[in-house]
């Protein structure tokens, strides 16, 4: 059987957000037979090992690709883009810390029915382009305000408006905040934070002193968010109650009344005068507080939107 060398070029190393980017990196293969010839126009199958050194036993990540060359024998592949292969000790290529250990890859190529090495080497340094981009660590489940519209969202990030997403597309966010913002269909999917006009509260945990209400919380999602002092429960409108008692004016019999609410009036607040069943002179004070301050439909302080986004 004539022998085939293989010789493969690393081309460009896309980046990454996580571990790395899931995107992997391009090669360019050149395949040639035993006298040096091009093979040209044929069909080549090529495996692909990610050992975590050069004297690893066990590879972190195994595919294999089925490519056809072109009229000069070239033909290109995306490691993390081929078919993964049982011996791989990670479920995903994104799963590969290129942070953890310096990579050698091995290539082999199929000859009937077994497989020949042709390459094994340290990976050169374009794929580590990746580890600069972890060289501030942002883990899935991080929630940032995002100073751009919702259409702007960056790579890597969500949108925090209580979609239902896939769980195995987005497994790492999945394992970091599960089904506490909802339970999706309860099988394949989950929901993302709903933060759409809210504002952002510390779980109270043990020190309820900081909302005395906490267990009274409830979940923000119809799909089964969690509810009461929990990560993702929801707390509506509320004021304090406000007790106290108001005092009656005039006199027995007096219908007219002294205008004793010139304070009243100077606050543009209307008053009503009047007799009670008792032939009591009174004066009731409407309160409408839009009169003096501005006044919304809901309680807030001075604020400013933001787009809140979720890494994954």
């Amino acid at each position: 059987m004539k022998r085939i060398s293989v010789l493969l070029v690393l081309l460009a190393s896309l980046t990454a957000f996580a571990q790395n980017s899931g995107l992997g990196f391009n090669y360019q293969a050149v395949v040639r037979n035993a006298d040096g010839i091009l093979l040209e126009n044929s069909n080549v199958t090529l495996r692909i090992s990610l050992y975590p050194g050069q004297m690893a036993g066990t590879p972190t990540w195994v595919e294999t690709h089925t490519c056809r060359t072109d009229a000069s024998g070239s033909f290109g592949i995306t490691v993390g883009k081929g078919a993964r292969d049982g011996a791989s000790t990670v479920a995903n290529y994104a799963d590969v810390d290129f942070t953890a250990a310096y990579y050698w890859m091995k290539i082999e190529i199929l000859e009937g029915s077994d497989y020949r090495e042709v390459s094994y080497a340290q990976l050169p340094s374009s794929p580590y382009s990746e580890v600069a981009n972890n060289a501030t660590v942002v883990p899935s489940g991080m929630i940032i305000a995002f100073a751009g519209p919702a259409e702007n969202v960056p790579h890597g990030w969500l949108l925090c408006d209580g979609a239902e997403v896939n769980r195995s597309e987005y497994a790492n966010l999945y394992n970091a905040i599960g089904v506490s913002w909802g339970t999706g269909d309860g099988a394949t999917t989950f929901n993302l934070p709903d933060l759409r006009g809210m504002f952002l509260r510390g779980v109270a945990g043990t020190d309820t002193i900081g909302d005395p209400d906490a267990n009274n919380r409830v979940s923000r999602s119809d799909n089964c968010g969690n509810t009461g002092n929990n990560v993702g429960s929801y707390q509506g409108d509320a004021i304090r109650n406000i007790t106290g008692s108001c005092g009656t004016f005039g006199g027995e019999n007096r219908g007219d009344l002294p205008d004793s609410g010139a304070l009243w009036r100077e606050l543009g607040v209307p008053q009503n005068r009047g007799m009670d069943e008792n032939g009591h002179g009174i004066r009731s004070v409407n309160i409408d507080a839009s009169l003096v301050v501005p006044v919304g439909s809901d309680n807030r302080p001075k604020n400013v939107y933001v787009t809140y986004i979720i890494k994954y």
